[in-house]
C-alpha cells in the first residue's frame, strides 16, 4: 500500500491517486485495479532530484527514514581497500540498517547489473535524466523477488513513452564554498508509425568536487571534544616500539619519566619523539592510559582525551567524495500488432571516484627493524631515545623459565652481555595519503516481447537481459615494505643511498634507486622526491561482473469467488553471474614472499559463477471481503528455486 504523507510532503513522497486503470504495484507481479500490497510501499518521484541541491540518487533516498545512510559513498571516504565484495567509492542503498546486499536494486522491475560478487547495484550507474519515480518495498519481499530481497526492494522506474525534448542543468555549492557540483542532462523521444512505436534516448553528466570535514565548525569541535575518540588510528610522530625480550632499564625510564604514576615496566610499549626531541607516551610506562610528556596537544591534529590517553585526528577525511559520472539510455518499443509488443532498453554508465585514508604506519606486521651500535651509531637518534636504547637489557619473564618476577640479564645495568647492540623496532608514519581511485564502467541491454491473450485480461512478458560491470582501482600513496626496509636500514637512514637491481648482471631489467636526503623519521626535514621514488608501490586491481537474465511472466484472471476475483502470476527465470576478481601481484594473499605493500592488506584472487533456476507462483485470493472488523483478507506468494554455485 502506498504510505500516506502529510501534505508538506506530497512533493516529494507522492502515493499514487487511485483510478479505475490496472498497475503493477512493486512486491507483487499481479495486475490489479487497487493500490493494495502485503508490504509497505513509499512511492519517490522525480521532484525529490529537481529539488535536491545534489544528483545523487542515493544521498536523496538516505533522507527517507526507510534507509540507513552509514555506508552510503558520499559519507565512506576512507574506504580504500578493494575486494571481491568491495568497491571503494560505490553508491549503494540499505533497508532498515538490515545491509546493501539485502535490498535488492530493481531498473522497470528488473535487476540490475551488480558491480561485485556481494551482488549489490552501484546507484551511480542508474541514468537519473530518464528517471520517473521510485517505488521502495521497505519490507521484506523474498517470497517475490528472491532472498537478497529479505530488507525490501528499490524499483527505479524509468520513463516510456517520452516525446518532445527536455534538457537540464543545474550546479550548486556548500555554504563553505567547496563541493562544487554540477550536472547536465537531457532526454527526447518520438513517436513513430502512427503512435505504435517509441524510441527515447537521454544522457548526463555530473561532476562533484570533494568537501572536507575540517571546514567545518561542527567537525573542528568534534575533534577537539575530550569526551569523543580521535578519528585518527596513530600519532603523526615516529618513535620506537620496545619488544618484550629487550626492555630499557628501569632506573633510566623513571628518570625521563618522572611523573609516571606507579611501577615502570616499559617492556612492549610506543615511545614517540616530540618536535624538540623529547620523548612522549600514550601510556604510563606502568600501562596506565597517559600522555605523558607530549608536547603536541593542540586541539586539532591532538587532544588529549577525559580518560588521559592521546587522540589522534585526521584531518584530510572527506565529508563528500568527489565524483565524476557519465550515463547514456535508450529505450524503443513497438506494437506488433493488437496483442504482441517489442521492446528494447539498454543504457551505459562510467563512474570515477576518489577515496582517501591517512598515511599507511609502519608497525605491527608492516614493522621494520633498524640496526644499532651504541659504540658506533649509524644513524643520528633524539638523545632520550638512545639512553633508552643503551639501556635495554635481556629480560627473562617467568614463562621463560625464570622462577618469580621477570629478571634482567645481565642482572646489573651496564654490565657486558646487554643488549644494547640489538635492533630496534622503528615507528614511522609514511608522508603521503593513501588514495584509491575507483573506475566503474556498466552496461545493460535487455529485449524482449510483451502482450496480452486474446479476449482475457490476461498478460505476458518474455525478456532477456546482459550486462556487465567492469571495476578498476588504482591505489597511490602505498609503499614497497621489502624497499623500505633496504633504505631505512641503510647508514643515516639512506641518506645518498643509491642501488641498482639485478647488479650481477649489469642491472639487467632492474632499476636504479637513489635517495638524497634518506628516511630519517626524527630530523623534521622533508623526504626528498628520490627517495620516495625509491620506496613508492602503487597497485591496480581490476574485477569484471557478468549477469545474464531470461525471465517469462504471465498473469492474469482465473476465476470470481465470494469475495472477489481470483488472480495469479506465473513465471520462470533463470539467471547466471560470472565474477572474477584480480588483485595486484603485490597485494594477492600468498602470492608475494619477497615484497608487500605497506599499509595494505593482502586479500585473495577470486573467481566464480553461480546459475539460479526459478518457478514463481503467486495468487491473490480474496478469502473475506467487507464484513465486520475484516476490510479484506487474502493469501501471499509462494516461490520455488534450484540454484547451483562454481568457485
Amino acid at each position: 500500500m502506498a504510505q500516506d504523507t502529510s501534505s508538506a510532503e506530497n512533493d516529494v513522497l507522492n502515493p499514487p491517486t487511485e483510478t479505475a486503470s490496472e498497475i503493477v504495484v512493486t512486491g507483487s507481479r499481479i495486475v490489479r485495479r487497487d493500490f493494495e500490497s502485503s508490504s509497505p510501499i513509499v512511492t519517490v518521484d522525480d521532484s525529490l532530484l529537481q529539488q535536491s541541491s545534489t544528483a545523487a540518487v542515493e544521498s536523496n533516498l538516505n533522507k527517507l527514514p526507510q534507509f540507513t545512510p552509514t555506508l552510503d559513498a558520499p559519507t565512506d571516504g576512507g574506504d580504500i581497500q578493494p575486494t571481491a565484495r568491495n568497491t571503494p567509492g560505490a553508491a549503494t542503498v540499505a533497508l532498515r540498517g538490515l545491509g546493501s546486499n539485502r535490498t535488492l536494486v530493481l531498473i522497470d522491475g528488473r535487476r540490475g547489473t551488480p558491480s561485485n560478487a556481494s551482488n549489490v547495484v552501484d546507484i551511480n550507474s542508474i541514468p537519473s535524466a530518464a528517471l520517473e519515480r521510485v517505488e521502495v518495498i521497505s519490507g521484506g519481499a523474498s517470497a517475490t523477488y528472491g532472498a537478497d530481497a529479505v530488507a525490501g526492494v528499490v524499483n527505479f522506474i524509468m520513463r516510456k513513452d517520452f516525446e518532445g525534448l527536455e534538457l537540464d542543468a543545474q550546479a550548486n555549492v556548500t555554504q563553505e564554498g567547496d563541493g562544487f557540483e554540477y550536472q547536465v542532462s537531457g532526454i527526447m523521444g518520438t513517436d513513430f508509425d502512427d503512435g505504435r512505436g517509441n524510441i527515447s534516448l537521454s544522457f548526463s553528466t555530473n561532476d562533484r568536487n570533494a568537501s572536507y570535514r575540517k571546514d567545518r565548525d561542527y567537525f573542528l569541535d568534534y575533534w577537539a571534544d575530550p569526551s569523543i575518540d580521535g578519528t585518527g588510528f596513530f600519532p603523526y610522530r615516529p618513535g620506537i616500539n620496545l619488544g618484550f625480550t629487550s626492555a630499557p632499564d628501569p632506573t633510566v625510564m623513571n628518570a625521563i619519566f618522572d611523573q609516571a604514576s606507579g611501577p615502570i615496566s616499559p617492556a612492549g610499549t610506543l615511545i614517540y619523539a616530540n618536535p624538540d626531541g623529547t620523548v612522549f607516551s600514550g601510556f604510563d610506562p606502568a600501562g596506565v592510559p597517559g600522555a605523558y610528556r607530549n608536547k603536541i596537544v593542540d586541539g586539532y591534529n591532538y587532544k588529549l582525551l577525559d580518560n588521559g590517553q592521546l587522540g589522534t585526528n585526521f584531518t584530510d577525511a572527506m565529508l563528500v567524495l568527489p565524483l565524476k559520472r557519465y550515463n547514456m539510455y535508450a529505450r524503443g518499443n513497438y506494437e506488433l500488432n493488437d496483442w504482441i509488443g517489442v521492446f528494447a532498453q539498454g543504457l551505459f554508465s562510467k563512474v570515477s571516484t576518489r577515496t582517501v585514508q591517512e598515511p599507511s604506519p609502519v608497525t605491527g606486521g608492516w614493522t621494520a627493524f633498524v640496526d644499532y651500535d651504541p659504540n658506533n651509531p649509524q644513524n643520528d637518534l633524539p638523545s632520550e631515545i638512545v639512553q633508552i636504547l643503551n639501556s635495554r637489557r635481556t629480560l627473562i619473564t617467568p614463562a621463560q623459565g625464570s622462577p618469580g618476577q621477570a629478571d634482567y640479564v645481565p642482572a646489573v645495568y651496564g654490565a657486558p652481555g646487554s643488549a644494547a647492540s640489538d635492533p630496534f623496532q622503528i615507528f614511522q608514519m609514511m608522508p603521503f595519503n593513501r588514495t584509491s581511485d575507483t573506475d566503474v564502467y556498466t552496461y545493460n541491454m535487455t529485449v524482449g516481447l510483451e502482450g496480452t491473450i486474446p479476449s482475457t485480461d490476461w498478460t505476458w512478458e518474455v525478456f532477456g537481459s546482459q550486462g556487465e560491470t567492469e571495476t578498476t582501482v588504482i591505489q597511490r600513496g602505498f609503499a614497497s615494505l621489502q624497499r623500505y626496509r633496504t633504505l631505512i636500514n641503510a647508514p643515516n637512514f639512506g641518506e645518498g643511498f643509491s642501488a641498482t637491481g639485478n647488479a650481477e648482471f649489469g642491472g639487467f631489467g632492474g632499476a636504479t634507486a637513489t635517495c638524497t636526503s634518506g628516511l630519517n623519521p626524527f630530523s623534521g626535514d622533508p623526504i626528498s622526491e628520490d627517495c620516495l621514488e625509491a620506496i613508492r608501490a602503487n597497485v591496480k586491481t581490476k574485477s569484471v561482473m557478468k549477469q545474464s537474465i531470461w525471465e517469462a511472466n504471465l498473469q492474469g484472471g482465473l476465476f470470481d469467488m465470494p469475495a472477489g476475483q481470483l488472480r495469479g502470476a506465473f513465471g520462470a527465470s533463470y539467471r547466471s553471474t560470472d565474477y572474477e576478481f584480480q588483485n595486484d601481484t603485490l597485494t594477492t594473499q600468498g602470492q608475494s614472499f619477497q615484497e608487500q605493500v605497506l599499509g595494505l592488506y593482502p586479500s585473495g584472487n577470486s573467481e566464480g559463477k553461480i546459475t539460479v533456476k526459478e518457478v514463481y507462483g503467486e495468487l491473490l485470493v480474496p478469502l473475506l471481503h467487507d464484513i465486520p472488523g475484516i476490510k479484506k483478507l487474502g493469501s501471499g506468494p509462494i516461490k520455488l528455486l534450484a540454484w547451483g554455485m562454481i568457485g
